[in-house]
């Protein structure tokens, strides 16, 4: 049997995962958006959360504007991702859904003058990513933007999905961040607890 490095593990398993998703047709991804949202707008941590981290969903992932909008309505605070390097994000308040632009990753973005959440303030985080295992392990999409801001909050990670791109075992590495629970379009997952050993694959 053929051994793979773990980053040529994570890059084989990522690229797989993203061939997954870009067969996803638009029926599917809309449908599986709606009942994402449903459930996690009926967790008790959406409804306990005072501060809220979501993301404008791009291309196949899972649409939240249906939670950001609701949270809105409810007075909620509202943040999404504010990319400041090729490796780092911010919280940047969130206050409507209507008319945003596009950043120069074709990704719906806040306006300017932006003003910014800190992560310490932060209740719950939607956290999209390539692919997740059901023990709560991520495979992100490489640039480790969600690995470098999980680690500045205590919000619970909620992690947001395709039944078609959970994974039994994930690759993992230290610097790997995992989430607490999983939301796909049939089932909320509430995770056993993510070990994150050195150079690691988990099961």
């Amino acid at each position: 049997m053929e051994r793979f490095s773990l980053q040529e593990e994570k890059c084989r398993v990522r690229r797989e995962l993203k061939e997954s998703a870009v067969r996803f047709s638009e029926r599917y991804v809309a449908e599986a958006s709606r009942a994402v949202c449903d459930t996690v707008l009926q967790s008790n941590e959406f409804r306990k959360a005072a501060v809220i981290f979501g993301y404008l969903s791009f291309r196949n992932e899972i649409s939240v504007d249906a939670v950001l909008a609701e949270a809105l309505r409810l007075g909620k605070r509202v943040a999404v991702p504010w990319i400041v390097s090729q490796t780092e994000m911010k919280a940047a308040l969130l206050k409507s859904l209507d008319n945003l632009p596009v950043d120069r990753y074709g990704i719906r973005t806040v306006p300017e003058p932006v003003n910014f959440v800190v992560p310490g303030d932060i209740d719950l985080i939607l956290v999209p990513g390539a692919g997740f295992s059901p023990k709560g392990y991520r495979m992100g999409r490489g640039a480790g933007f969600y690995d470098r801001f999980l680690i500045q909050t205590d919000g619970f990670r909620l992690g947001i999905t395709f039944d078609a791109l959970l994974r039994e075992a994930i690759p993992v590495d230290d610097y790997d961040q995992s989430v607490e629970a999983l939301v796909t379009e049939t089932e909320f997952i509430r995770c056993t607890g993510a070990w994150r050993g050195r150079n690691a694959v988990i099961f």
